[in-house]
């Protein structure tokens, strides 16, 4: 597993990126926090510079849960924060379910929970179609392309950086917030043996990981840790925090980023910086 470590602030907080991004992908934030955080920030499985192991190794929540809680252990972190966004959320709401003596605060951001409301948004709906024109959330369209097996490989495939750039860019408030040195990053990374499978078969996962998060529920109830939620207006704005609501007893700070699309570590990264901080460290 390939993992970033800077700071030297005591409060450790981990970093979990989105698709189809990297550790790279808080260059922005990262800066911003080493002064009060000991930050850790990994490519996850399948992503960037990690190992990218055959499906039946799981690419799934509980998976995920195991490998960055692992990576903590053995950099002799017992206790942290995590900040989530996108895919990065799914798992960082898992890991506080699942680690509940280790994880000190969530920060849950730009996302819905598998198994608890983002399966609806993928619906080819009048209303999801035209959600994101009305504000009213998002149409993820791309979930069950990237669920069917082999497809999406066929597809994109020779076609990387026009899809990976429409893909990135299309979901900010300000498409330029997707800086061409970062896009051909992750490009490259998505062109490596491995590297494009690896992206999709967290999609292909998405059931497995809705069974689980629904397991967890069953059998630790709703997580008392505290909670931040982020939303983006360009993308699922409020109903972040209608998700988390479900598998959470409060949510302790929520805000909405105006002018703010789905990346916002890169789109706002001091307002990013800013919020983790006072939450994390403050008393709200």
């Amino acid at each position: 597993m390939h993992y970033v470590r800077a700071g030297t602030g005591s409060e450790a907080l981990l970093l979990l990126h989105g698709t189809p991004k990297t550790s790279y992908y808080w260059y922005r934030l990262i800066p911003l926090l080493t002064e009060h955080f000991t930050i850790v920030a990994p490519d996850l499985r399948g992503f960037g510079y990690s190992d990218k192991p055959p499906a039946a190794d799981g690419y799934d929540s509980a998976t995920n849960v195991q490998d960055v809680s692992e990576l903590m252990t053995f950099l002799g972190i017992d206790k942290f924060h995590v900040h989530g966004e996108d895919r990065g959320a799914d798992f960082a709401y898992a890991l506080a379910a699942t680690c509940r003596d280790r994880v000190k605060s969530l920060s849950f951001c730009e996302m819905m929970v598998s198994g608890f409301g983002l399966e609806e948004t993928s619906y080819w709906t009048e209303e999801n179609v035209t959600a994101q024109y009305r504000q009213k959330g998002i149409w993820c369209w791309h979930l069950g392309l990237f669920s069917i097996p082999h497809v999406p490989e066929m597809l994109i495939q020779g076609h990387e950086h026009e899809f990976w750039e429409m893909f990135m860019r299309q979901e900010c408030y300000n498409p330029t917030a997707i800086e061409s040195t970062a896009l051909a990053h992750w490009v490259s990374c998505s062109m490596q043996p491995g590297g494009l499978r690896g992206i999709l078969e967290t999609y292909r996962a998405g059931f497995t990981n809705a069974a689980h998060h629904r397991a967890l529920l069953k059998k630790g109830g709703k997580l008392h840790v505290r909670t931040m939620t982020i939303g983006a207006p360009e993308f699922f704005g409020p109903l972040v925090e209608e998700s988390i609501l479900r598998l959470a007893e409060k949510v302790h700070r929520s805000e909405i980023f105006e002018e703010c699309g789905h990346s916002l570590a890169l789109e706002k990264p001091e307002r990013l910086a800013q919020s983790l901080t006072e939450f994390m460290l403050g008393d709200d």
